[in-house]
């Protein structure tokens, strides 16, 4: 499922903001975007969102800012000053300038003036906030990736009613077809010029023998018992994308034995679409936690 998720956090000055994107995956993938000083905190990282996603590939960004407070006691780097001293003189004099370098024009020079905040952040030291600012973010995302699963379980509670209702008219149609059945075979023996009467025991035996060649009674209990498992599934709290894909793989070899053993063209296209139905079902489902 898709989803968008930002968190932020600040410590030691430093203000880290976490944003997690997901896309539709079978499986679960995750791609990291680090600053460097924060690449050992990845494994962690990893873990607090398998933790929380079994699926999809789920992008997670950190940014770091430093957040410095106007009112932090600020320091001179003495070095970087004389540094910077020494280029603007060489400048002025190359260029043959008036004029002295001010205090102010020094002070604004590119590393003389910082803050006492660490100039390089410290990974373990700000691991606190990424972990709060993950946190917000993935909690954002799964608020996302919930509004998109209900419409999700929505739409494949509609497919697998349509389902239990096709195979309900195949059970309606099985005794037509064993009526069938018994016509077409005292239309053979009739074409072969054979008398043999109803209540022959030859008769009754080739009968019991097509019917039970063509009995579909155990393909359509357990495809009720597979509607009544993906209903379960869809209405649980817990992550069901895999299990769902399994019931749909099993409900399409159901419906395919019973149409091969069922030999009736009305029952072979209810199969036909229900087979398609469960194609969209399988679809859908591999978008589902």
């Amino acid at each position: 499922m898709t989803g968008h998720g930002r968190g932020t956090a600040t410590k030691k000055g430093w203000r880290v903001t976490v944003e997690c994107s997901s896309v539709n995956r079978k499986g679960i993938e995750i791609a990291f975007a680090l600053p460097k000083q924060m690449n050992p905190l990845e494994p962690r990282l990893r873990e607090l969102v398998l933790g929380v996603l079994s699926r999809g590939r789920v992008n997670v960004s950190v940014v770091l800012e430093n957040s410095g407070a106007p009112d932090e006691q600020s320091i001179i780097d003495k070095e970087a000053a004389h540094r910077a001293l020494r280029e603007l003189r060489a400048l002025r004099d190359e260029l043959s300038l008036p004029g002295e370098i001010s205090l102010e024009l020094l002070l604004r020079s590119p590393g003389v003036l910082k803050t006492s905040v660490e100039a390089v952040p410290v990974a373990e030291e700000l691991w606190p906030a990424v972990e709060s600012a993950l946190a917000q973010a993935l909690e954002r995302l799964c608020f996302m990736r919930r509004k998109e699963g209900m419409h999700l379980v929505a739409d494949l509670l509609k497919r697998v009613r349509l389902l239990e209702n096709a195979a309900k008219a195949i059970r309606v149609r099985v005794p037509a077809v064993q009526g069938q059945r018994r016509e077409q075979l005292r239309g053979k023996l009739e074409e072969l010029g054979v008398s043999v009467a109803a209540s022959d025991p030859a008769v009754a035996r080739e009968l019991a023998l097509m019917a039970e060649r063509s009995d579909i009674t155990e393909e359509l209990t357990r495809l009720e018992s597979h509607f009544a498992q993906c209903r379960e599934a869809l209405a649980g709290t817990v992550p069901a994308g895999r299990t769902l894909d399994y019931l749909a793989q099993e409900m399409f070899r159901e419906f395919n034995t019973l149409g091969n053993k069922a030999g009736d063209a009305a029952i072979s296209r209810r199969v036909v679409q229900s087979k398609a139905e469960l194609d969209r079902i399988r679809e859908q489902v591999a978008n589902l936690e």
